[in-house]
């Protein structure tokens, strides 16, 4: 069965598996730039597509992408990385996995002054804090810059959101690859395995989000620069 997958900036195809073909109107083109590509061969019954989209991208984009159309409506179903439409109200589904632990608290976290700034930013969202991990806050601090970034600040405006919609417009049958659950077992795993983001990493990374917060944007516009490439 055809599929369009969408993947968020990054591309990446085992050429063992399939061959990938680069998509410029009915030509095959083996430009590494290419955005769009056909999946083929190696025994596979129906050609499949992979394209690479950007969060804050305008939809508009997609005019200059040859072939686009075409893919979009000979593919039966598509992937994308999760459900925008529901993602930011079901963030706050994930709060057991994002809780802080119950011998854990932000106090112990900083020194006394970085402590007054922390608590003095993050007050600003909501008095209850710290309640959850400095990564969920480092996220959600990402997940508000991405948002500024978009015009209007309309989801249904960026190349993922216009794509989803017209998937369920069409009656595509939809593929999410990151869910909550998948978020929350993530989560799960890397407080098991004693991951590298400790929480003194965390909020070590949370102080730097907060105290340079036009990193972010700086580091978004540089993403979108290096995707218009």
């Amino acid at each position: 069965m055809k599929i369009l997958i969408t993947l968020f900036l990054v591309l990446s195809l085992s050429t063992r598996m399939c061959l990938a073909q680069s998509i410029q109107d009915n030509e095959w083109n083996d430009s590494e730039n290419s955005l769009l590509w056909k999946i083929s061969g190696n025994g596979l019954q129906h050609d499949s597509f992979l394209f690479g989209t950007m969060h804050n991208v305008d939809r508009t984009f997609l005019d200059s992408i040859s072939g686009f159309r075409k893919a979009f409506k000979t593919a039966k179903q598509i992937a994308v990385e999760c459900d925008i439409f529901t993602y930011p109200q079901a963030k706050k589904e994930l709060k057991d996995y994002a809780f802080m632990p119950n011998d854990t608290t932000y106090a112990m976290l900083y020194n006394h002054d970085n402590f007054q700034f922390i608590d003095s930013a993050l007050k600003k969202y909501t008095p209850a804090y710290s309640k959850y991990k400095p990564m969920f806050w480092c996220s959600m601090l990402t997940t508000m810059a991405v948002i500024d970034s978009i015009k209007n600040r309309d989801i249904r405006s960026t190349l993922d959101g216009f794509i989803l919609l017209m998937g369920y417009q069409n009656d595509k049958k939809i593929h999410f690859m990151e869910t909550l659950e998948s978020i929350g077992r993530k989560w799960t795993e890397y407080d098991s395995l004693s991951y590298a983001m400790d929480l003194h990493y965390q909020a070590k990374c949370l102080q730097r989000s907060l105290e340079h917060p036009n990193e972010i944007h700086s580091f978004l516009n540089q993403m979108r620069r290096c995707y218009f490439k």
